[in-house]
């Protein structure tokens, strides 16, 4: 492809919110976020569903930059936009309980 051909491009970031207001984070905010953990530290992604404050947890399989065709005869494109590849997980969940006597107190710390 030429290089005088326009090519895909991201819209303004600091614009891409989600319906509370949150604004789409960057690769330095995830780097951040990721600064103190331990390389073999587990990380999953809350995918949101369609009911309110209901996530589901998804494993990270991939990450990279995808190619995108418009069907335009200019062929594949390199995606701007890096993403994390998602995928369900096989266990019937992610946390295990720890064995510990239930509090007698509710858990408010009052004796």
């Amino acid at each position: 492809m030429s290089d005088d051909v326009a090519r895909t491009t991201v819209v303004p970031w600091e614009t891409v919110t989600d319906a509370k207001g949150r604004r789409a984070w960057t690769a330095g905010q995830i780097r951040a976020a990721l600064a103190g953990l331990p390389d073999d530290a587990p990380v999953v992604l809350h995918v949101a569903t369609d009911v309110d404050d209901v996530a589901d947890d998804q494993i990270i399989v991939a990450a990279g930059h995808g190619q995108i065709g418009w069907g335009d005869g200019y062929g594949l494109e390199r995606d701007p936009l890096f993403a994390f590849e998602c995928a369900w997980h096989t266990k019937d969940v992610l946390h295990i309980r720890p064995e510990r006597p239930r509090m007698r107190d509710g858990g408010t710390g009052e004796a």
